[in-house]
């Protein structure tokens, strides 16, 4: 097992701190993101509920959150919920899963890539025009976007987390100074408890289609479990990183949210969801600044949490896939470190690639539906990542038990459970009939991106049987199995 190890690319000795693997989960969610773009479209079909649906919803994902955590603290590893799932539920659906994560995760970047580069041509150079030109320019943009938010992650993990830290705590002091200044100005109405209430009539059913959006919001927060093998006490820091990012995002969403509510009041939530944007809107009322300055300066913040999430994104991806090619469950070039900064690096590569490739030839396809069609797509192989872990979770709380190794029930099944019914809405709103458009095809869509995992992994189970036998144990690395209550068996012949 140890010359099996040994024989594949180890990642840099430097270790992060709690801080340091914190960063990448809470900077990967982009909350700035979020709710600049997803709050007005929840409060069209929701009302001034919103923050009661993100307060909810946090506490959904938190269930997820801590399955993840309850994994790591025993086996962290690069593979994160690879690892995970090969150690509960076997090395054929933990491929099967990781092909589905992985390319749900280069078609939802791919979305927003080309989002981020419509965003720039209209906001930044201000050409709002259609055309053959105009697609040119926002291809350009993407590919360069795409080199500057990859080269922090090829550089070094530590330098691709100070950029992190410094982006991300320009987000969240922005949005802190907007929503409290907004909350202790009272708001346009007073402050109310409406929010945090259910709604009634129309609203009262649409808002389950809002928790779809809000449990997607969290997405990314499982950045820090892939920096196990590069954090220092990974069996503590890892599953408070985890469980934080799901926390602090939480807060930040729900006062956020209840402050944009507020500064239009809960009367006129219609106007809210209307206005192209609401905190610029918000920040010109209760910041007293003009509209032109308020404009530009969220352009740039949005920029700002755009650009933090991407980092964390790839830095996390990365290690997904050089963990897989080192237990040679995808190609074993997705293994190999630079040679200078120890990192990843072809690993990160080979996820950008394809993710700025999607994006740009749906540029030229469908721009209008581009950064919705892909990102609703792509994050269903990410949810059924959760899904799938938190029932891993679920078995290897009884395989372990029958190993004479006892564990929680409350957090190793109960947890789990709520977890699992959380996700249930957002694989619903994907598999749902009659959306509408080019998303009628949806469910068609979202069955054929399993549909690759699965057969991915039957393909690699007749071609290369003796792989799957030893996946288990080249997937956690030698730290996690030295800590392993049950290390997994594995052949040398790979």
């Amino acid at each position: 097992m140890t010359d099996a190890i040994a024989e594949t690319e180890t990642l840099s000795s430097k270790k992060l701190g709690l801080l340091g693997v914190l960063m990448p989960g809470v900077a990967q969610i982009a909350p700035a993101f979020n709710l600049f773009f997803t709050t007005a479209v929840m409060a069209s079909l929701a009302g001034p509920s919103v923050p009661l649906v993100f307060l909810i919803s946090m506490v959904g994902m938190l269930a997820t959150a801590l399955s993840l955590a309850q994994f790591s603290s025993i086996y962290p590893s690069a593979g994160s919920f690879v690892t995970y799932i090969s150690r509960a539920l076997g090395a054929r659906v933990a491929t099967a899963i990781g092909v589905i994560t992985i390319v749900g995760y280069m078609i939802t970047f791919g979305g927003i890539y080309i989002f981020a580069g419509q965003y720039i041509v209209a906001n930044v150079f201000g050409v709002t025009t259609a055309g053959a030109g105009v697609n040119l320019l926002t291809v350009a943009i993407t590919l360069v976007y795409g080199v500057i938010v990859t080269v922090p992650v090829i550089i070094g993990l530590q330098f691709g987390v100070r950029v992190t830290v410094v982006l991300y705590l320009i987000e969240v002091v922005v949005l802190l100074v907007i929503s409290l200044a907004v909350v202790l100005q009272g708001g346009a109405e007073g402050l109310s408890a409406v929010p945090f209430t259910w709604p009634k009539g129309t609203e009262a059913s649409n808002i389950f289609i809002t928790f779809g959006l809000a449990v997607v919001a969290f997405g990314g927060f499982e950045a820090s479990a892939p920096l196990a093998e590069e954090t220092d006490n990974p069996r503590r820091n890892v599953p408070i990183g985890l469980v934080g990012s799901v926390l602090i995002s939480g807060f930040l969403y729900v006062l956020g949210s209840y402050a944009v509510i507020s500064a239009f009041g809960v009367n006129h939530v219609g106007d809210f969801a209307k206005d192209p944007n609401p905190f610029a809107t918000a920040t010109v009322r209760f910041l007293h600044v003009s509209s032109s300055f308020a404009v530009p300066f969220l352009v740039a913040v949005f920029l700002v949490s755009l650009t933090s999430s991407y980092i964390s994104a790839n830095t996390q991806t990365a290690r997904v896939l050089f963990a897989g090619a080192r237990g040679r469950l995808w190609p074993a070039v997705l293994d190999r470190t630079h040679p200078r900064y120890k990192t990843p690096w072809v690993a990160g590569i080979a996820f950008v690639v394809p993710s700025l490739v999607i994006g740009c030839v749906m540029q030229f396809v469908d721009p209008a539906e581009a950064g919705s069609v892909l990102p609703t797509l792509g994050i269903f192989g990410v949810v059924i990542m959760y899904f799938v872990a938190n029932l891993a979770l679920i078995v290897q709380f009884f395989r372990l038990r029958r190993s004479g190794v006892a564990k929680n029930p409350l957090l190793w099944v109960v947890s789990p459970i709520v977890g699992m019914l959380v996700l249930l809405i957002p694989i619903w709103g994907n598999l749902r009939p009659g959306q509408g458009g080019t998303f009628d095809f949806m469910p068609l869509l979202s069955l054929l991106l399993v549909a690759v995992g699965v057969v991915y992994t039957v393909v690699l189970a007749i071609t290369r049987p003796g792989v799957l036998a030893a996946a288990p144990a080249l997937l956690e690395g030698a730290e996690a199995i030295e800590g392993d209550p049950v290390p997994p068996a594995t052949r040398l012949s790979v």
